[in-house]
């Protein structure tokens, strides 16, 4: 069994699957870890949380993006009620996504998807998983959980995620500094822009070799991302 990590996804279902098409992935046998940010940027979560239901056995983190849809999942207010931090910043397009669908619907991939999602994930190799970072001073059990999908401080001051073999993030995009997996100490990051012109990335964890989708911008031309 091999682990390949998958990174920000928001929203680019078509990325989502040349990434999958293009790596020698295996579901159901292969561990696939989604970083987390399944969400908001381009107009087809639903899509995109389907496709990662139906992978046997794979791992889901929550990222910051996922913190808000599912606030919003949870109640499913109004236009006139939503958290316009979220709206403004790429929920717009999930929110619109999901009005094509019925309340049951959204209320499976509350339940079944974004209620799964976990904070971080520690693999039998002694990696780590994480959405945003963390404080590599404190154990990883006693993190504030928002730190977990919003903190830059890990990346933005390349520390070394002590106690750990390798650390994987996303949240802060690499992009358009690095259009390719970037690594800082023991820290990779996979967050490659694929919510703005830049490609989503996914990589196995022990070789190294990844693959990425097309520019995003280019698999949705006429429509704005984040």
């Amino acid at each position: 069994m091999e682990t390949y990590v998958l990174g920000d996804i928001h929203g680019a279902f078509k990325a989502l699957e040349q990434v999958l098409e293009r790596s020698p992935f295996r579901p159901g046998i292969d561990r696939l870890v989604h970083l987390g940010d399944v969400a908001d940027g381009w107009p087809e979560t639903p899509q995109c949380v389907e496709r990662l239901l139906a992978i046997p056995g794979s791992i889901w983190l929550q990222g910051n993006h996922d913190w808000w849809t599912a606030e919003w999942m949870a109640t499913q207010p109004k236009l006139l009620d939503l958290d316009r931090s979220w709206y403004t910043q790429g929920g717009k397009a999930t929110y619109e996504a999901y009005q094509r669908h019925p309340s049951q619907y959204i209320r499976h991939h509350f339940l079944d998807f974004f209620c799964q999602q976990l904070p971080y994930f520690e693999d039998e190799a002694g990696n780590l998983y994480v959405h945003a970072g963390y404080d590599p001073t404190l154990p990883i059990a006693e993190q504030d959980p928002y730190d977990l999908v919003w903190s830059r401080t890990l990346w933005r001051y390349g520390l070394e995620a002590t106690a750990y073999n390798e650390c994987f993030i996303g949240h802060t995009p690499t992009w358009p500094a690095s259009t390719v997996p970037y690594q800082q100490a023991n820290v990779w990051n996979l967050d490659q822009g694929a919510a703005y012109s830049g490609c989503l990335s996914l990589m196995n964890v022990r070789t190294k070799e990844f693959v990425q989708s097309d520019i995003v911008q280019d698999l949705y031309p006429g429509i704005k991302g984040r």
